[in-house]
């Protein structure tokens, strides 16, 4: 049995998602074909489509949530990932706590259907090779957005240093910050799980 408390976490995961997808379609739309100045009114419509799903689809995706299909849960993670990168202007700290979630939630799942302690491991391995893909996607789209935004040759100047990022060191901070960031997601997500399985009865 969901707990009110974890209804009320899923509900807000699953209903944000329509609210989200069409207040930016909105923006985009509103701006091309109004102007920047009709982004205002236009996006109070966008909440009409967003409670109408809402309304109708979010109480059976939270009884559901646990027998959802992997491919919709995937594509809401990866929906997630990109919309925050924007929201952070680039710096992937709340993907961590995306990740955390997702093994929140594996765990959660595994717990429902009884799943013994083989089935729960390979579930968390997968779970966590899932969510480490997804920042790598995530890095390619930083790495991306500083190419676009000139970063490679720029000056970098405090108070005790002053540098060129130069290609190299371009590359460089890109290959092993995104190593490290990939291999922490990885750990986050299956520990999360771990833990979750054993403290969350």
């Amino acid at each position: 049995m969901i707990s009110k408390f974890e209804s009320l976490i899923l509900g807000m995961f699953f209903g944000m998602v329509p609210v989200v997808f069409f207040l930016l379609a909105t923006i985009v739309i509103a701006s091309i074909f109004f102007g920047v100045e009709a982004i205002g009114p236009w996006t109070l419509w966008s909440v009409v489509p967003a409670a109408i799903i809402d309304i109708i689809f979010l109480k059976r995706c939270v009884r559901n949530a646990y027998r959802m299909n992997n491919k919709i849960l995937a594509a809401i993670y990866i929906f997630y990932s990109v919309i925050i990168i924007g929201m952070q202007m680039g710096l992937p700290v709340l993907n961590f706590v995306l990740g955390i979630m997702a093994g929140v939630y594996i765990a959660r799942k595994m717990h429902f259907i009884k799943a013994d302690e083989q089935s729960r491991n390979l579930a968390f391995r997968r779970t966590a090779i899932f969510i480490a893909a997804a920042m790598v996607m995530v890095c390619c789209l930083i790495t991306l957005w500083a190419i676009a935004g000139e970063m490679p040759h720029a000056q970098v100047k405090t108070p005790y240093l002053s540098f060129t990022f130069t290609v190299p060191i371009f590359s460089l901070v890109v290959l092993s910050g995104g190593a490290v960031l990939v291999i922490l997601q990885y750990f986050l997500t299956r520990i999360s799980a771990k833990v979750t399985i054993k403290l969350w009865p």
